[in-house]
């Protein structure tokens, strides 16, 4: 059985104390409806980069359908709904309902009608937990095709309540150390990832706005109608403590108070899936997870980066004790902290089991270095290249050969393991759309120095008509991430100036 080290379940345990008043703002928060994401133009953004001199040579996937898909589908959506009108009529619990409202669904997706789509998918999820059972998961299958509509309508909420709902489903059915609930916990973590990126990097204005400040969840619990049924207790329009959150002078602010509330129901996941470990754990199952968590913890110094970038907040929150909180020393400490020892467990655990290969240990090393390097530690970072270069080579592999598996026509974002914004790793959709409609293309070229800094940043050109808000988020992206150097013998290694061609998919 595998489980990992106390300091790093307890490190991140100090940060879920998150109940009492604050647990009244998550519940609000968590109910809000869509009209929230309406303010998200490009939520679903992400870009697929190569190389400008090989562009000519690659030919990418227009997805969507065409016209003639289109108008098929338009023309046999009244078909479908006579036909389910009937079968309704005769038997309404005929389990081939479910399948002709899911066909019926798909045809209204492709037409693009995804509030009827929605409303159809859900019609088949009913009649399953009719036939089947309220816990059956027979009503998996349209209410994950549905997350497609959502996303085209940017329902971030909507999707978050969806995809929580299958992971309790699955956990009533599948043992808890299973392939299955492993398979559930990691969907459920990518989405709140994605859920994180979509509200925050990709919404309406330029860069990373706090979404937790204090004020937005004084006005939640306060609405204008007056009605105090929802509010918590002491929390009146008129109380002190409502006007000290609503001008940003309240003293007791807490790093949990700063925390995204995608990111505090990741680390809950995280700590009671690590719970569930038993001997049938696997060694990659427990490495993916730690893995996970220092991704989690990076998120600190992604928010603390973006924000240094002259963002635009709310009046009350420049110069807030909320905006010191978020950005302070302590913090960014502390999240370092939680994904270095994440990391170094995953070395020593490597190392100490018996047929994991010198390769696997090279990866971790490098992951390790990856990780010292996005926060500017050179000579840690260092160590541990020369450590992974020093693996390998006890494998009779020569410094030439190493360098060429470790070099990348496509610049590697750092740490390896971590999440960025607008890339098909946090786009959620993977798996569901196979072939991505790409709208358009913006030519970029900059170089990388030895500490794998982004320089000299300079847009060559675009496909036609490309919105100027999304060269602003490629720009603000390549600047604000932390890109591997060319590496020989170990030693870091600037990159010249480099052409890259960045198709964009919406």
């Amino acid at each position: 059985m595998f489980t990992l080290n106390l300091p790093l379940t307890s490190a991140i345990r100090s940060r879920l104390e998150i109940f009492s008043v604050v647990l009244l703002f998550t519940i609000i928060s968590v109910s809000s409806t869509s009209s929230q994401a309406q303010d998200i133009e490009f939520a679903n953004l992400f870009f697929t980069p190569v190389p400008l001199s090989q562009a000519d040579l690659i030919t990418l996937n227009a997805g969507g359908y065409s016209d003639s898909d289109i108008q098929s589908a338009i023309d046999a959506i009244p078909r479908f709904q006579t036909d389910i009108s009937q079968m309704e009529a005769d038997d309404p619990a005929n389990p081939e309902l479910i399948t002709l409202l899911n066909t019926l669904g798909l045809a209204q997706q492709t037409s693009d009608q995804h509030e009827d789509a929605i409303e159809t998918f859900n019609r088949a999820a009913a009649i399953a937990v009719d036939i089947y059972g309220e816990n059956s998961l027979q009503q998996a299958p349209m209410l994950e095709q549905s997350i497609l509509s959502h996303l085209k309508l940017n329902n971030i909420n909507e999707i978050t309540d969806i995809e929580e709902f299958l992971y309790e489903l699955r956990s009533m059915q599948y043992e808890a150390d299973s392939t299955e609930m492993y398979n559930a916990m990691t969907t459920l973590a990518d989405w709140y990832s994605s859920a994180y990126m979509k509200t925050g990097y990709l919404a309406r204005e330029p860069g990373f706005i706090p979404r937790v400040t204090s004020a937005n969840r004084a006005r939640r619990l306060a609405p204008n109608s007056g009605d105090t049924d929802s509010q918590a207790p002491g929390l009146s329009p008129e109380s002190s403590t409502l006007n000290s959150i609503l001008t940003g002078n309240i003293r007791d602010v807490s790093i949990n108070d700063v925390i995204d509330i995608n990111l505090r129901k990741l680390e809950s996941l995280y700590e009671d899936y690590q719970d569930s470990y038993t001997s049938n754990t696997t060694l990659s199952t427990v490495v993916d997870v730690a893995r996970r968590i220092a991704r989690l913890s990076y998120h600190a110094e992604q928010e603390m980066n973006f924000e240094r970038e002259g963002n635009i907040f709310e009046p009350n929150y420049t110069g807030s004790r909320e905006q010191a909180v978020r950005n302070s020393e302590q913090r960014r400490d502390e999240s370092y902290d939680v994904g270095k020892i994440a990391l170094e467990y995953i070395v020593d655990l490597i190392q100490s089991v018996e047929g994991v290969g010198v390769q696997q240990t090279a990866i971790a090393l490098l992951d390790l270095g990856d990780w010292e390097l996005a926060y500017g530690l050179i000579p840690a970072a260092q160590s541990n290249y020369m450590a992974a270069y020093e693996a390998l080579r006890e494998l009779d592999i020569d410094d030439a050969t190493i360098d060429d598996a470790l070099s990348n026509v496509i610049p590697v974002a750092i740490p390896r393991i971590a999440s960025f914004p607008a890339t098909q790793q946090t786009s959620g959709t993977l798996g569901l759309i196979q072939n991505p409609n790409y709208a358009g293309y913006i030519d970029v070229s900059f170089t990388i120095d030895e500490r794998g800094n982004s320089n000299d940043i300079t847009i060559l050109g675009s496909s036609d008509g490309v919105n100027p808000r999304i060269q602003a988020i490629l720009e603000n992206q390549i600047k604000l991430t932390k890109y591997r150097p060319i590496l020989r013998g170990g030693e870091l290694i600037a990159q010249d100036a480099t052409e890259y061609r960045y198709y964009f998919s919406l």
